[in-house]
């Protein structure tokens, strides 16, 4: 792996398109196209830009880093897998950054009001970009998230926590 010294202009051009951003780190993939790490989010090939708010996680294995997305808020996640020539400080970053974005998360019981159990992951993340925090809940998967019943359960954990971390 070589050290670089000086700012790739592709580097220079993915930063041109996100002026409020500030680089981080950069790497080269395999096919010669860049990934960028910014305070604010990760850009990767085909102009993509993910707010780190929205990578729900990362994992760094060999030459592969393998992303969990969201294309928006609550939207369905979805799974990118990034092949690298030269990594640089990319994946140190990308845990850095996503850790940082974490403000709470929780396990949950949860009882449903005909009694049955069952639980949820609460999850409070920071937006980068603005600030404002952002709560989801994931529902395991035995659980059926478009019941009310569920949907009040996690409502009631969800404002039991905020309540305890005064967020």
């Amino acid at each position: 792996m070589r050290w670089r010294r000086s700012v790739d202009e592709r580097v220079t051009a993915v930063l041109g398109r996100a002026p409020a951003d500030k680089l981080l780190a950069w790497g080269e993939l395999v096919d010669g196209s860049v990934v960028v790490c910014t305070d604010r989010a990760i850009h990767f090939p085909v102009e993509r830009r993910v707010p780190w708010d929205l990578v729900v996680r990362g994992a760094w294995s060999e030459e592969f880093l393998d992303l969990v997305v969201q294309p928006a808020p609550g939207a369905r996640s979805e799974q990118v897998r990034l092949r690298f020539a030269e990594p640089g400080q990319v994946p140190a970053v990308v845990r850095e950054r996503v850790e940082w974005t974490v403000v709470a998360s929780h396990q949950a019981a949860l009882v449903h009001p005909d009694g049955r159990s069952g639980s949820a992951m609460l999850n409070a993340r920071r937006s980068p970009e603005t600030g404002e925090v952002r709560w989801a809940v994931v529902f395991d998967p035995a659980i059926d998230a478009r019941d009310p019943g569920w949907r009040s359960a996690a409502d009631d954990a969800l404002a039991d926590l905020r309540a305890q971390l005064g967020v």
